[in-house]
């Protein structure tokens, strides 16, 4: 049989060829090494990061456990009663990672029985999108602020809905019900909820495994989304995840850390099931924060192409199982709790720490180093302005020259990093010219191509060999929003992340490109003509 088939209920797992081959060379060691009974009682003995926090006393999210996600449920829904009282419909995000991908997947795809809702997530400094809400008093009015991120960056971003709302005319005590925090108990966002009076939900540690969690599920049913039925469907998947045959997560982790171990790093995520838009995303990010730069997820979106290569596998949504290298299918609550099992269990067989607290410093500074741009390619006020020290590309007079050089420069192991430190809207920001871009890219170099917003390269961070070549491009703003109590505005906030990452990434040794649109729409209109090959 060319291909083999895992179904359990309605999820199925499939992988042919030399997927199947490197998943069945490892599963043998996954039961020796007790793997499925150990994630099910939550060993703490899998990950050194664990054992540390039960010293600590501090209870962290597990892979695909709904545990803590029922004990918020009654809070959920009493906020969420609350927040219709109120007239709020629309709610605001503000947390990244994992948890948020999933927060805004689950409220796509349950939050069809409440019309009217939406869930905006922000993670980073970027001002478009807290723009449009400011100047929209009707869409302000009807705006609640979820807090899930603990960091610098998303405290910022509260102070900023703060101030907003109270020049609104709203009462301290009003404001405080236009906020809920999860966060965990001795966290600073937790500290900052109470201090503010605002209503808080409490959570064990955030990691990647957070889709079951209040990290994700308040911000879901806040927005609308059936979390009791989605908890009530994750949960009749766990005892398959625990039986020796047709056990779709042991299979999917199987099949994600044998690829890695047998030469293929490189995940390419496609299919999108039009019932579950944004999966692959989360999926990808799921990934990218639990294998620590061991594998590479890449999310192929918008026709990108994708050329076969020994160090590339496709994993398919719905897709073709006697076609694709590897397909899954199944709903959504199902595919929350398989995902997150399988980034377990190849992170145990990559021997890399997914319980291990991200790194969350953000480095920030005014220079990038690189001095005088190369060439600034179009009018003054419109221009390209590209950044680089690479010896291979600093001749280069312009854009066409440098992409084309670009392109050339990366090699067969290697992947294209497109890091956009731009407003990712697809509609009223610039999300669909960067993913077009992104597409073309990837057809001139024949390499994957990932697209990030505003935030740290994924591949840094981590003691693996980084296969990025990055693109940072940054813009000039031309509306921007203060900080309060601060001298600086988030614009300046997102180029300073930006400049930060670029020094970094070349501090790791990875060849980094940095391009600055002096306007962003014909910037990335003159970045499109020239990926074309128009000259």
């Amino acid at each position: 049989m060319s291909f083999t088939a895992v179904v359990s209920g309605e999820t199925a797992i499939t992988a042919r060829g030399p997927l199947k081959e490197a998943a069945e060379r490892v599963l043998g060691r996954l039961w020796i090494d007790q793997v499925p009974v150990r994630l099910a009682s939550e060993d703490a003995s899998l990950w050194p990061s664990t054992a540390t926090a039960g010293v600590d006393g501090r209870p962290l999210c597990w892979p695909g456990q709904p545990g803590s996600g029922r004990a918020a449920l009654d809070r959920a829904e009493e906020l969420r009663d609350q927040a219709r009282a109120d007239g709020l419909t629309d709610v605001v995000l503000l947390g990244g990672g994992a948890p948020a991908r999933a927060a805004e997947l689950i409220a796509r795809v349950h939050g069809l029985a409440e019309p009217g809702t939406s869930l905006t997530v922000l993670d980073g400094p970027e001002p478009g999108p807290p723009l449009r809400i400011r100047e929209d008093p009707e869409r302000l009015n009807r705006t609640m602020v979820v807090v899930t991120g603990d960091d610098p960056g998303t405290e910022t971003l509260r102070q900023v809905f703060a101030e907003a709302l109270q020049e609104a005319g709203l009462s301290p005590a009003g404001i405080a019900r236009r906020f809920v925090t999860v966060a965990e108990p001795r966290g600073a966002a937790a500290k900052h909820a109470l201090e503010a009076g605002h209503p808080l939900v409490e959570a064990p540690a955030a990691t990647a495994f957070g889709a079951l969690s209040p990290y994700a599920l308040v911000p879901a049913a806040l927005a609308g989304a059936d979390i009791a039925a989605l908890l009530e469907e994750a949960t009749a998947v766990l005892p398959s995840l625990t039986r020796p045959e047709n056990n779709p997560g042991l299979v999917l982790g199987a099949i994600l850390g044998g690829a890695v171990r047998a030469g293929r790093p490189t995940a390419v995520l496609g299919g999108y099931p039009a019932a579950l838009p944004g999966i692959a995303r989360w999926a990808a990010a799921l990934l990218d924060e639990t294998a620590r730069g061991r594998l590479t997820p890449v999310v192929q979106e918008g026709g990108m192409p994708l050329q076969p290569a020994d160090d590339l596998f496709l994993v398919t949504f719905d897709g073709r199982p006697h076609q694709d290298d590897a397909t899954v299918s199944g709903p959504l609550a199902a595919q929350l709790v398989v995902w997150e099992y399988a980034a377990a269990v190849a992170s145990y067989l990559l021997e890399t720490d997914p319980l291990a607290p991200a790194d969350r410093a953000v480095p920030m500074t005014l220079d990038d180093g690189t001095g005088e741009p190369l060439f600034a390619d179009g009018d003054h006020g419109r221009a390209v302005e590209a950044h680089t020290t690479l010896p291979g590309l600093t001749g280069a007079s312009g854009l066409t020259e440098l992409l084309d050089a670009l392109a050339a420069g990366i090699g067969p192991a290697e992947h294209l990093v497109v890091a956009a430190y731009l407003d990712p809207d697809e509609t009223r920001g610039q999300g669909t010219q960067v993913r077009r871009l992104a597409a073309l890219l990837a057809a001139r170099c024949g390499r994957p191509v990932r697209v990030g917003w505003g935030a740290r390269p994924p591949a840094l961070g981590n003691d693996q060999p980084d296969g990025g070549v990055y693109l940072l491009v940054t813009g000039n703003v031309v509306r921007d929003v203060p900080v309060p109590g601060r001298h600086h505005r988030l614009g300046m906030l997102q180029l300073a992340r930006a400049l930060g990452d670029a020094r970094d990434a070349r501090a790791a040794g990875r060849p980094v490109v940095r391009l600055h649109l002096q306007n962003r729409w014909a910037g990335l209109t003159r970045l499109l003509d020239c990926a074309r090959g128009d000259p």
